[in-house]
């Protein structure tokens, strides 16, 4: 299991985020080749990988075949006042477009499913901040800069090289933003952006503001990137093993290094993680299930152990009238709380959960490499105090089964042999 950190010291945009994947070691050809299924031109993507405060990064770009526009929106009925004019520039610049403009080409491009969607949710998030901030229904909102043709790329690229990099999960440092105000087609706007603040409501995405840097850190794009993707906020995660990391250089002059660094990450499987202590704290967190299919049940599980849980079981209870249920558990790292009850909240049909947190004794936990006929296999080594239990390591045994066309527990037995047989 993969998991990108955003460490956002700097804010964050949609060039940013695709500079630090691509410094993360994506094939630039590879990631063109997937953003051609989007099936627009008139534009160019640059790439230059260089040096800022002697740290090396990447730079990205997208790169009109004309000027960008960088206003906000506009309401249909002002563009209404000239309607000729309305449909020359879109025709020209090509970055005038509704919401059902730009998801109807995202839906009709060939890049994946996941991609679609993920890229879809990110304009729905900009388009209902932008239409609650000027008090428009969001059919009536015109697109320029996050409409337009780079910030289409951008959103959809972020997703894709996502994709290439085969992430999982994605987690952020808080957030950081300058202060003051920066001028737009319409006039000047408060730090952070309206549309920032508005995707802000109703959430707990944290956000730090310099008071020395007089300028946007986290624009719209960026904004609604985070608030669709990152399930967590915190530190660095503290379990998994750090892969690589990169940087995505910002264009604005902040006066300080503007760049966003992203952390790449692999979680072993907890069954491989090694146990040092004989104690900790997990999060219990519970939810009651009373018209949940059987098959939901068993794909919930999956997609919670797949996104780090200690452990998932189900116990049979009786609710309300008397009605069946199903009462559903995990345990999970106390700091992963918030990832968790969205998971829940998406996957099942609750509509609430509980959670405690509880002590655990544990047994330390170590790895040894046992030599057998069939060859080395892994065996694991739990103590506490003068207990101690060896298991050979199930994906070993059943790889040297299906290899070796013996049955499993001839392997089984063998290892057993073998950490049984006396020391000489």
């Amino acid at each position: 299991m993969k998991t990108l950190y955003l460490d956002a010291f700097s804010g964050i945009s949609g060039d940013m985020f695709i500079g630090a994947l691509l410094d993360l070691g994506i094939d630039f050809d590879a990631f063109k080749a997937e953003l051609a299924k989007l099936h627009v031109n008139g534009y160019e993507l640059q790439c230059e990988h260089l040096t800022k405060n002697s740290i090396f990064g990447t730079s990205f770009d997208v790169v009109l075949n004309h000027e960008k526009d960088h206003g906000f929106i506009e309401h249909h009925r002002e563009m209404m006042n000239n309607d000729k004019l309305h449909h020359a520039a879109d025709h020209h610049h090509g970055d005038v477009r509704h919401l059902k403009d730009i998801l109807s080409l995202i839906h009709t491009s060939d890049v994946s499913a996941k991609v679609k969607k993920q890229a879809g949710a990110v304009f729905k998030e900009i388009a209902a901040a932008e239409a609650e901030v000027h008090h428009l229904p969001v059919t009536d909102v015109h697109f320029h800069e996050v409409g337009a043709l780079d910030s289409i790329v951008d959103i959809v690229g972020c997703f894709i090289a996502l994709e290439l990099l085969g992430v999982d999960d994605v987690q952020a440092s808080p957030l950081t933003d300058g202060s003051g105000f920066i001028n737009v087609a319409h006039g000047q706007m408060p730090v952070p952006v309206p549309a920032v603040m508005q995707m802000r409501i109703g959430t707990s995405i944290p956000i730090k503001q310099r008071t020395d840097i007089h300028t946007e850190l986290i624009t719209p794009t960026g904004m609604g990137l985070v608030k669709t993707l990152v399930t967590h906020f915190g530190t660095m995660p503290e379990d998994q093993r750090v892969l690589k990391v990169g940087y995505g250089f910002g264009k604005r002059d902040t006066g300080s290094f503007n760049a966003l660094r992203a952390v790449l990450f692999e979680k072993k499987k907890l069954s491989n993680q090694l146990v040092n202590c004989k104690s900790d704290t997990v999060l219990l967190i519970e939810a009651n299930l009373d018209d949940q299919t059987g098959e939901s049940l068993g794909f919930v599980m999956d997609v919670l152990l797949d996104a780090g849980a200690l452990d998932v079981f189900f116990t049979p209870i009786h609710m309300k009238k008397n009605r069946p249920a199903t009462k559903l558990s995990l345990l999970v790292n106390p700091a992963e709380r918030e990832k968790f009850v969205r998971l829940l909240l998406k996957y099942t049909r609750t509509i609430g959960v509980r959670y405690q947190t509880l002590q655990r004794s544990i047994m330390q936990r170590q790895f040894r490499s046992v030599a057998t006929t069939f060859g080395p296999v892994h065996v694991k080594v739990a103590t506490y105090g003068d207990i101690v239990k060896q298991t050979p390591e199930y994906e070993d045994c059943a790889k040297i089964a299906h290899e070796q066309k013996v049955a499993l527990e001839e392997v089984y037995q063998e290892v057993t042999r073998q950490l049984t047989r006396p020391s000489d």
